[in-house]
């Protein structure tokens, strides 16, 4: 995930429990109000569907692994990024079968891409990117 030299960029280590679902739904709406970005209101619930479901799938899957995991939103000139770290190396879909097929729905829909990156601590991080201009 790149973004450009205007953007913003936010991140916060969450503990694997269930109560982080909604703090990471929060922390995207909390953060968007920070940002000064009000989009319409289906990008917004695409937004806090696709957080609530990264959010989960680490909750679900790795904790066992790690004792946190990262939500990361970034804006850039026309797009959010959202992304989720934790240390389990193994892509979602291996965790869970369809682990993110809601999510894949949603980003297909808006025009977005989603991708998966492996990290230097052996996990990886699945990254959203929508347009802001499209729901």
């Amino acid at each position: 995930m790149t973004a450009d030299s205007r953007a913003r960029h936010r991140t916060e280590q969450l503990s694997p429990a269930p109560a982080s679902v909604p703090r990471a739904r929060r922390l995207l709406s909390d953060t968007l109000a920070d940002w000064g970005v009000f989009p319409d209101a289906d990008l917004e619930y695409d937004l806090r569907l696709i957080v609530s479901e990264l959010a989960a799938n680490s909750v679900r899957n790795a904790d066992r692994l790690t004792p946190s995991f990262t939500l990361t939103m970034v804006l850039g000139d026309g797009h959010i990024g959202v992304g989720v770290h934790d240390a389990d190396p193994r892509p979602p879909a291996a965790r869970t079968p369809d682990a993110l097929g809601v999510v894949h729905e949603v980003v297909t829909e808006a025009d977005g891409i989603t991708e998966i990156q492996r990290t230097e601590d052996g996990g990886k991080a699945v990254w959203v990117v929508l347009p802001l201009g499209k729901a």
